[in-house]
């Protein structure tokens, strides 16, 4: 029943725009702010021309630790919503992201999958805003083997150009 609902959810999604209708094809530059609990203060935002996947690497600065990510996303979905007068759109995708930490004398490595839904607001042509949650779920190498690890919401604010 799970899989005969999701196959319907993405058509239903599919047949209300052409998918990969919202977002331009040339390259995207821009900062992201937020992350989950205790993650990243900043990201600087990436989209290659012809290559499908929107990157985020991370950087993160406390007291007594440091943590260095990163994030790739593929859009599954990227959609226009029928809203009159705005260039606004919706996605929905799958990803991966990879961190390094450091805390104190201990470094450890963390990596996982995401699922990454938001909103994307186009202005002036060049300009977005977007706005997501990606839940996550990792697992742990160093300086232990943990699974599961790193299982939360990650959330995020952001804008890009589009050259």
């Amino acid at each position: 029943m799970k899989k005969f609902l999701a196959v319907c959810a993405i058509g239903l999604a599919l047949a209300t725009g052409s998918v990969f209708a919202d977002h331009p094809s040339g390259l995207g530059l821009g900062v992201v702010f937020g992350g989950g609990v205790g993650e990243y203060n900043a990201a600087l935002s990436l989209k290659v021309p012809s290559v499908p996947i929107y990157w985020a690497i991370r950087l993160g600065i406390w007291d007594n630790s440091f943590g260095l990510g990163v994030t790739g996303d593929y859009y599954i979905i990227d959609n226009n919503l029928p809203v009159s007068g705005i260039d606004l759109g919706w996605y929905f995708g799958v990803g991966g992201y990879a961190s390094l930490w450091g805390f104190d004398d201990k470094l450890g490595v963390i990596a996982g999958v995401r699922a990454p839904v938001g909103l994307s607001w186009q202005f002036l042509g060049h300009g977005e805003v977007f706005l997501e949650v990606a839940p996550q779920l990792g697992f742990q190498l160093l300086p232990k083997f943990r699974f599961p690890y790193a299982s939360f919401f990650n959330g995020a604010l952001g804008f890009r150009f589009w050259f």
